[in-house]
């Protein structure tokens, strides 16, 4: 279900694009750090950085949004995080990317339900990397909690992105 129709033509104006949608995720991701949930389980974030790769997915595709997935898993390292944590994020960016694309070109599941996957995927793949790195116990003792959490902020994020694509014209604004 891709929709290729809406990416820019021009080189020039698909960087524009994708610089807009990074800054965007960046910006959303600072926000989380400002704010963090009240949970006291290491690696439960709502994920406003994610609703940007799945409003990229879902409009442009899968190829512009793990793009964009990338850029800011390696830029929010950077600027919010220390060097280890590139490998939990980066796990659990492609999981949820990966599963969020199939899960979309599907035509099966609906943006909210894409979402829940997809947090319930990124979630899954920084376990699996806690559990290469650091201890598969400790893995084993989070997943319940990390499961129940990507679920409930997949959620969350799939109605916002869902409102978004309401809200937001097919082809964006004209100029």
């Amino acid at each position: 279900m891709e929709n290729r129709a809406n990416i820019p033509t021009s080189p020039a104006r698909r960087a524009a694009l994708y610089g807009a949608l990074t800054a965007l995720a960046l910006i959303a991701g600072y926000l989380e750090v400002l704010v963090p949930l009240p949970v006291t389980v290491p690696g439960v974030k709502l994920g406003l950085g994610n609703a940007v790769v799945l409003f990229a997915l879902v409009r442009l595709g899968a190829r512009p949004a793990v793009f964009l997935m990338l850029a800011k898993v390696l830029c929010s390292t950077i600027l919010f995080a220390n060097p280890q944590m590139l490998a939990f994020s980066l796990a659990g960016g492609a999981l949820s990317w990966a599963v969020m694309a199939l899960a979309w070109r599907s035509g099966l599941f609906s943006v909210v339900a894409t979402s829940i996957l997809g947090g319930i995927a990124h979630n899954a793949g920084q376990l699996l990397m806690v559990a290469l790195l650091l201890s598969p116990q400790v893995a084993l003792v989070n997943t319940p909690v990390l499961a129940i959490a990507g679920a409930l902020c997949g959620a969350v994020i799939g109605i916002l992105v869902r409102a978004l694509l309401a809200a937001v014209p097919e082809g964006g604004p004209r100029a």
